[in-house]
């Protein structure tokens, strides 16, 4: 009996203290988010203003250095990804302040040298365009990596707020740039060249990095341990975060693999139309990031068995929300239209590549934060690489045969739906999750979408589809809907009564 009662005790217990993780996830969730409302007007303004003030084939040359510098995280050669694997879920007061001192200033002088090196395959492209480009990758290498590596801190630390701040103030200003640049362009004529974009965002990110290594200067600056005493330290950091960078990298090369062919192998206009759709979804996946930036930390700090038991609840809540941002594109048609004629064929890229956001989310968010809790960096890389290849052969067979960006952002859709299920199977495999349900739920978003654009009055059309989802959600996620507004409702009750 007193067994019985001790048991019963500690379910009870486990109970309570998955309630409260719930809410904390929750309110971090909401935190990051809050954040991002300004990197999505941020992204309205950069995905509108600046194509309109640029044009195509300036547009074209700005959306050339955006695809190389996502390459960037890969020059601290998992160094960085290390420190995130090695003290994920440790508190700021439980680092280390003299190692955390030294592995800074070897990071920074890394970087020093990256950016030589970029410099140096710039000159390579002298009296091009792609000088100007390379070399203003080249300048941001040292200041994105420091951002990186302090973001990785706060995330570890779960530092959240600290993050969302920079967010707001890094957003904030971009917005008054482009705010002001638009001015000069519309009132007093001013040619507004895609170099003089580049260098504000550049700019910015240095601001960004001084602040977060002055803000952190306790991590920063002071006696710092030896480098001949941690460099047995500093060489696991490069093993253990080698892998999850090589893993990171190959996701993001299936991400961007139809962009980097369409910018190969088309002409810069052609490949600035292509972007422009893409500029499009990123106001979509900037939303989902904030799931992603809280998750990870939280889950490390969970034991396997309850990330077992929500992961396809957590699919289940990512899907949904996504499918809802869908809507993007009904009052994006209109604007585009109206507002930026030029980029109209842009819009039959941008109907197919849509809904492949479901796609990738689900795997960028859940499945391989995942893989990470479960120390599966190598199984998730070796299959996304295999998928990789897949992809690129794939798209340069369909370049060779129709010439289309059509085709080849058709065949995107249809690789990134095979990738979901290789990397889906470990799940299914190993933890008998109940997968099909959301695999149902998708098909039939990603169906629905699709049929209800030939729907040809584009009001009617998005009524249509706001319909359809709240009906399909409701039969799919009836129960996960109600908790989900009980859990919000019960959040900012807290909220008031604490104020009170």
């Amino acid at each position: 009996m007193v067994d019985e009662e001790i048991e019963l005790e500690d379910m009870e217990s486990d109970i309570k203290k998955e309630e409260i993780e719930s809410k904390r996830v929750l309110k971090n969730i909401i935190i990051v988010l809050i954040s991002n409302i300004f990197s999505i007007l941020s992204g309205i303004l950069v995905g509108f203003i600046i194509p309109k003030m640029m044009g195509v084939s300036e547009y074209g040359y700005y959306k050339t250095f955006s695809l190389y510098s996502s390459y960037i995280g890969i020059l601290h050669l998992g160094f960085i990804d290390g420190i995130y694997l090695k003290f994920a879920g440790k508190k700021i007061e439980e680092l280390n302040k003299e190692k955390f001192r030294l592995y800074f200033r070897f990071l920074f002088l890394m970087q020093l040298l990256m950016t030589g090196v970029v410099l140096l395959i710039a000159l390579c492209f002298l009296n091009t365009n792609y000088f100007i480009i390379l070399v203003f990758v080249a300048l941001d290498i040292l200041a994105t990596n420091i951002i990186t590596y302090y973001e990785f801190i706060s995330q570890i630390t779960l530092q959240f707020k600290r993050i969302s701040l920079r967010n707001i103030i890094r957003n904030s200003l971009n917005i008054v740039a482009i705010v002001i640049l638009y001015l000069l362009y519309r009132f007093n004529n001013v040619v507004i060249y895609n170099y003089i974009y580049t260098a504000i965002v550049v700019g910015l990110q240095y601001v960004m990095a001084i602040w977060y290594v002055i803000s952190y200067k306790n991590l920063s600056f002071g006696k710092a341990a030896k480098f001949k005493d941690e460099l047995k330290n500093i060489k696991d950091l490069f093993k253990v975060g080698i892998q999850l960078l090589l893993a990171t990298l190959i996701g993001q090369l299936m991400f961007i693999a139809d962009q980097q062919i369409v910018n190969v192998f088309f002409d810069n206009d052609t490949y600035s139309t292509y972007a422009f759709a893409y500029t499009m979804i990123n106001l979509i996946t900037i939303a989902t990031s904030a799931i992603s930036t809280v998750l990870y930390p939280t889950l490390k700090i969970m034991n396997n068995e309850t990330v077992k038991n929500k992961y396809s609840t957590l699919n289940s809540y990512l899907l949904m929300f996504v499918s809802l941002c869908l809507l993007i594109y009904f009052p994006l048609y209109v604007i585009i239209n109206k507002f930026l004629p030029q980029y109209v064929s842009s819009l039959s890229i941008f109907v197919i590549i849509l809904p492949g956001v479901l796609i990738s989310s689900s795997i960028a968010v859940i499945k391989y934060n995942c893989y990470k809790t479960f120390n599966k960096i190598k199984s998730y890389f070796l299959k996304s690489l295999v998928m990789l290849i897949v992809a690129v052969v794939a798209d340069i067979i369909v370049y060779f045969i129709f010439k289309s960006t059509i085709s080849i952002s058709i065949v995107s859709i249809a690789v990134l739906a095979t990738w979901y299920l290789l990397v889906e199977y470990y799940f299914i495999k190993e933890f008998k999750v109940k997968w099909i349900k959301n695999f149902i739920y998708m098909c039939f978003i990603i169906g629905g979408f699709y049929g209800i654009n030939y729907i040809p009055n584009i009001y009617l059309a998005g009524v249509s589809y706001l319909g359809y989802y709240i009906l399909l959600t409701l039969l799919f996620y009836f129960e996960i809907v109600k908790g989900f507004f009980i859990d919000i409702k019960g959040f900012f009750r807290s909220k008031i009564k604490k104020s009170v």
